[in-house]
C-alpha cells in the first residue's frame, strides 16, 4: 500500500487548520483536477461552508463548471469584485478620483544614471510620456488641446522648469477633475464592463475596477468582515497572472485571518503576463501562505518532460504521472513516448534591429529554409513563433504589421495596444460571438450599450448590421465608425483621446514650415542628412533626425486610419491570436496540450529577448535569463508527444545550446543564405 502523502493530502491538511496555502505545479500537472477533488472534499466533509473559485476567463469559469458543477461560486476575477464592490456606490464615489486623476512627473538625479546623457534622453521621453497624457486627459474633460511638447534641445536648457509649468497644468486639471467628480450623482457609478474608463459616465472599466476594489478594502474593514461572512474558502486559480492588489486584498486585507481560507494554484514558471504577481515566494516567506508542490505531468510524453524539466528555474523536477480514464484502462508508460529534436544552422553575424533590410531578408530566409527541413517529417502540427512578418503574410494580416512595423522595432504589444485603445478588439468579439451564433452574448452586449431589442424586427436588424460589418467593403477604422453609428459598440474616451492625439499631431506638421521643407526635399531623393544639408543649410543633424521620427509617426496615422488596412485583417490577427490558425503566437501562448509542435527559437529582431541566454550556463543577466526561460518553457509545454525546436545560432552558442538537446540536426544552409 502506496503510504505517500500527496499534495491534496498536504491542502486538506490546510484546510483542517485554516491555513492559506499554494498549490505550485508546472504545465500538465493536474491542478484544475486536484481543485475538483479539493471541492468534493469539502463538500463532503464540511457541507455548509460556501466556496468561492476565481479565474480570469470565461473559457476558463465554463471548464472549472464542466468539472465540478455549478454549486459554487465559480466566475473570473472581474464578475468577483464587481459584485463584492457593485452596492457600495457612496463609498467608490468617495475614492473614485484615484483612478482618473493624473500622476505628476517626479525628476530622477544623476546618481540613478550612467551619465549626463542618458538622464538627459530618459527625462525628456518621461516628459513627453507625462505630456501624452495631461494632452489626453485635458481633451476628454474640456474638449481643448494641449500645447505641443517641447523637443528635447529646449527641454535640456531647463528641465525643472519645463517639469514644474507641466505639474502645475497637471494640478490645474486634477482639481477640474474631482469638481466635476464630485458634482456627478453617485448612484451613476458602476464597472462598465470593457477596459476603459469614462468620466462623463463615472463608470470604469477592468483594469480600474482592481484598483477601486483595492482601495475600498483597504479604506473599510467592514467590506473584508463581509467578504469573510460570505466565504469560508476562496480559491484562485492561474495565481501567477493574478494582478498583485488582489493577492494582497486576500492574503493581507481581510480582518479575520483565521475565517476565510485562502487557497492558490498555479505556476510562478508560467507567469509571461506582465500584469501578474508572477510568484508569491514573498508571500510564503512572510508566513501568509504554505508552499505545496505538485511533480505530476499528465500531459507530456517522457522525453517533452525531461526536456521543459530543464528549463524551470525552481525545485520542480516533473514525473510522468499516468492517466486513468473514467471507462478506459490506465496508461502505461509506453502511451507515453515521444520526442524532442533541435534543428539548427550556423549563421555568424546575426541582424539586429537596427541591422539593413537586405541583411533581414537574408536571414529570414535562412530561417524558413531551416523550418521547412524541420517540418518535412513533421506531421498534424502547430508552429509557435513570436509574431513577425512571415506570420503575418501567411496567417492573413499583412498589410496591418507592416504599418506597425514601419513605426515600432516591437510591433507586436503595439498592435495589441493601438487595437484595444480603438475598440477594435471589442467589435471583433462581438463579430465573432455572431460568427459562433452565441446569440446571447451578443444581446447582454447590446443590451449594455443602450440597444433596444424588443421583438423578432429588432432581431433581423441586428443580423443586418451585423452582415455589414462583417462584408464592409470600406477600411477597417470606417467599419468600426459604422459600428458606433449602428449602435452596436459604443465610443469609449479613450477611443476619441487616440484619434484627437493623431488629429492634433497631424495638423501640427501641417502648419510646422520647416517640416514641410524637409519632408518636400526627402521626397525628391534626398534621403541622407548630408544630401539634405546640401540643399537646406540651416538643418541640424538632430533636427534631421526629429523629421524622420515625425515622417513615421506621421506615415503611420495616416497608413493606419486609410482604407489599406482592412476590417478583414483586424479579425485574421484576432483569429491568430486566438490559436485558430496553423501558426500560434509564442508569446501567451498558455492553453492546452497539442500533441506536435514545433518551436521557432528566434527573437526576429525582438530586442526584448535573447534565447541565447537561456543556453548560456554563465549568463550574469538572470532577470532576463528568467524571462526567456519562462516563454519558452510555455510554449514547449504545450507539447503533449513531439517537440521540435528550431534555432539559427552562432559558432560559440553550438555546444552550450546542444547540452539541452539528446537528438540534434544541424542543416547546412545553401551558402547564399550564409554570413561568414
Amino acid at each position: 500500500m502506496d503510504s505517500k502523502i500527496t499534495p491534496l493530502d498536504e491542502i486538506k491538511q490546510c484546510i483542517k487548520i485554516n491555513q492559506n496555502f499554494v498549490l505550485q505545479g508546472g504545465a500538465g500537472s493536474g491542478k484544475t483536477e486536484t481543485l475538483k477533488q479539493l471541492l468534493d472534499f469539502i463538500s463532503k466533509n464540511y457541507p455548509d461552508k460556501k466556496i468561492a473559485c476565481i479565474t480570469h476567463t470565461n473559457l476558463a469559469v465554463d471548464e472549472i463548471k464542466s468539472r465540478v458543477g455549478d454549486q459554487y461560486t465559480i466566475s473570473t476575477i472581474h464578475s468577483f469584485l464587481n459584485s463584492l464592490t457593485k452596492d457600495y456606490k457612496i463609498n467608490i464615489h468617495k475614492i473614485i478620483f484615484e483612478i482618473f486623476k493624473l500622476s505628476m512627473i517626479e525628476r530622477k538625479g544623476i546618481e540613478n544614471y550612467d551619465d549626463e546623457k542618458q538622464q538627459k534622453t530618459v527625462e525628456h521621453v518621461n516628459y513627453k510620456k507625462t505630456h501624452k497624457k495631461y494632452a489626453a486627459k485635458l481633451f476628454t474633460v474640456t474638449g481643448e488641446s494641449a500645447d505641443k511638447v517641447e523637443g528635447k534641445r529646449v527641454y535640456d536648457k531647463d528641465p525643472e522648469k519645463f517639469n514644474r509649468i507641466l505639474n502645475n497644468k497637471i494640478d490645474i486639471l486634477n482639481k477640474r477633475i474631482l469638481e466635476e467628480i464630485k458634482l456627478k450623482d453617485y448612484n451613476n457609478i458602476k464597472y462598465n464592463e470593457t477596459s476603459f474608463d469614462d468620466l462623463n459616465q463615472l463608470n470604469y472599466g477592468h483594469d480600474s475596477l482592481i484598483e477601486v476594489a483595492s482601495l475600498l478594502f483597504g479604506k473599510y474593514v467592514l467590506l473584508g468582515r463581509i467578504l469573510q461572512d460570505k466565504y469560508d474558502f476562496i480559491f484562485i486559480d492561474e495565481y501567477q497572472d493574478t494582478n498583485k492588489k488582489i493577492i494582497d486584498i486576500f492574503l493581507k486585507q481581510l480582518p479575520d485571518k483565521d475565517k476565510t481560507t485562502v487557497g492558490l494554484f498555479g505556476d510562478s514558471m508560467q507567469a509571461i503576463y506582465g500584469d501578474g504577481v508572477g510568484d508569491v515566494e514573498k508571500y510564503v516567506n512572510e508566513g501568509y501562505l504554505v508552499k505545496i508542490i505538485k511533480e505530476d505531468n499528465y500531459r507530456c510524453s517522457e522525453q517533452v518532460i525531461d526536456f521543459i524539466n530543464k528549463l524551470r528555474s525552481d525545485n520542480i523536477e516533473q514525473k510522468v504521472a499516468l492517466k486513468k480514464t473514467e471507462n478506459g484502462p490506465k496508461e502505461v508508460i509506453t502511451d507515453r513516448i515521444g520526442s524532442v529534436k533541435l534543428y539548427y544552422s550556423i549563421y555568424e553575424n546575426k541582424p539586429s534591429s537596427r541591422s539593413s533590410e537586405d541583411d533581414k531578408e537574408k536571414y529570414a530566409a535562412a530561417l524558413n529554409t531551416l523550418i521547412r527541413e524541420a517540418t518535412k517529417e513533421a506531421k498534424n502540427y502547430k508552429t509557435l513563433m513570436l509574431t513577425n512578418k512571415s506570420i503575418s503574410s501567411k496567417a492573413g494580416f499583412e498589410t496591418l504589421y507592416k504599418v506597425f512595423a514601419e513605426r515600432y522595432s516591437d510591433p507586436k504589444e503595439l498592435i495589441d495596444k493601438v487595437l484595444k485603445q480603438l475598440q477594435f478588439e471589442d467589435l471583433f468579439e462581438l463579430c465573432n460571438a455572431f460568427d459562433s451564433k452565441n446569440y446571447n452574448s451578443i444581446l447582454q452586449n447590446l443590451r449594455k450599450f443602450g440597444f433596444s431589442i424588443k421583438n423578432l424586427e429588432d432581431k433581423k436588424k441586428i443580423k443586418e448590421f451585423f452582415n455589414k460589418i462583417i462584408y464592409s467593403d470600406f477600411g477597417a477604422f470606417d467599419t468600426l465608425l459604422m459600428a458606433f453609428e449602428l449602435g452596436l459598440i459604443k465610443k469609449a474616451d479613450k477611443h476619441s483621446e487616440y484619434v484627437n492625439r493623431k488629429d492634433v499631431f497631424l495638423k501640427e506638421l501641417n502648419e510646422n514650415t520647416e517640416y514641410q521643407m524637409i519632408k518636400t526635399a526627402y521626397y525628391g531623393g534626398n534621403k541622407k542628412y548630408i544630401d539634405i544639408k546640401k540643399e537646406l543649410k540651416y538643418i541640424e543633424e538632430e533636427t534631421f533626425d526629429v523629421f524622420k521620427g515625425e515622417l513615421k509617426k506621421e506615415n503611420f496615422y495616416i497608413d493606419l486610419f486609410s482604407d489599406k488596412i482592412t476590417f478583414s485583417e483586424i479579425r485574421n490577427y484576432y483569429k491568430y491570436i486566438n490559436e485558430e490558425t496553423e501558426y500560434i503566437t509564442m508569446h501567451k501562448t498558455k492553453g492546452t496540450g497539442i500533441d506536435n509542435v514545433i518551436v521557432v527559437l528566434d527573437e526576429y529582431f525582438w530586442p526584448e529577448y535573447s534565447f541565447k541566454k537561456i543556453f548560456d550556463p554563465i549568463e550574469t543577466d538572470l532577470q532576463k535569463k528568467l524571462k526567456n526561460q519562462k516563454l519558452v518553457y510555455v510554449a514547449c509545454s504545450r507539447a503533449k508527444t513531439n517537440l521540435t525546436c528550431v534555432r539559427l545560432i552562432s559558432s560559440d552558442e553550438e555546444r552550450e545550446i546542444k547540452n539541452f538537446f539528446m537528438d540534434t540536426n544541424k542543416i547546412e544552409l545553401p551558402e547564399l543564405l550564409t554570413i561568414r
